[in-house]
């Protein structure tokens, strides 16, 4: 296994310690107490190889088919039918989508040469204040704009496949190391023998913690809940191609998703 990203992670967990004492006839009682102990374990995204990448794109190739099957519209027929019905794609949408790019552009361009200098005269000062208002505007349109296409595009086919193959990634490469004394040992995070049965495995670590019984999968759940968020980031810049390294991904991590 080679690694793509890894991090740190410490989860408290309680122990129950028994305590050997001599009681006040001279006998020696056991009782017990409970410890909270620091467990450090080291997390890992594992990076893929050609061979279980061309396993995810017939993943993907899979999903994508199952998902016309149930009904779902392609980016292109969705995009058609809004177009049909004079909706976000048709040619006046697009049009004035087009215009609000560029008066977005043009304004912040007079406001870059504008803003902070001294001494502008009343008619500089009015440019300033239009493009200000402009740059606004304009970029409200292009906000709405970009939001109607985000909410639409994520129930084609192609955003659900894309969403079912990044859980592919996380479920198949995410791993974390446990430690006893002088051994360590490395164990997938999630547990089962294809893609429908990590999945069931990662539901079942989604339970709130008191809903669990098994040991296991309470060990499984207390890396889980500090980890998972970041593997999904990795994992979905890994796939955007916007990082291949764990420096280029920790920069991207922060560029992108900040102090979340």
């Amino acid at each position: 296994m080679k690694e793509l990203y890894s991090f740190p992670i410490k989860r408290k967990v309680k122990q129950k310690i028994v305590i050997q004492k001599e009681n006040a006839k001279g006998k020696i009682v056991e009782s017990t107490k409970t410890k909270t102990k620091t467990i450090s374990h080291k997390v890992i995204f594992a990076k893929p190889s050609y061979a279980e990448i061309e396993n995810a794109e017939f993943f993907y190739g899979q999903q994508y088919n199952d998902l016309i099957n149930a009904g779902y519209l392609t980016r292109y027929l969705l995009n058609k039918k809004i177009e049909d019905a004079g909706g976000g794609s048709s040619k006046a949408s697009n049009d004035l989508i087009n215009k609000a790019f560029v008066d977005n552009m043009e304004a912040a361009k007079v406001i870059e040469f504008y803003e902070g200098q001294k001494g502008l005269d009343e008619e500089q000062n009015k440019k300033l204040v239009a493009a200000r208002e402009k740059f606004v505007e304009t970029q409200k349109t292009v906000a709405d704009f970009e939001e109607f296409h985000r909410i639409q595009y994520n129930q084609t086919a192609e955003a659900k496949a894309e969403q079912k193959l990044i859980e592919w990634f996380i479920f198949n490469f995410s791993y974390y190391e446990d430690k006893i004394e002088d051994s360590t040992e490395t164990f997938p995070l999630f547990v089962g023998d294809d893609f429908k049965e990590k999945r069931l495995h990662y539901l079942q670590l989604c339970e709130d913690e008191e809903d669990l019984e098994d040991s296991t999968l309470l060990k499984n759940k207390g890396v889980f809940d500090l980890s998972f968020e970041t593997l999904a980031k990795v994992a979905n810049l890994w796939y955007n191609k916007m990082g291949s390294s764990q420096k280029e991904i920790e920069e991207k991590i922060k560029e992108v998703f900040g102090n979340e």
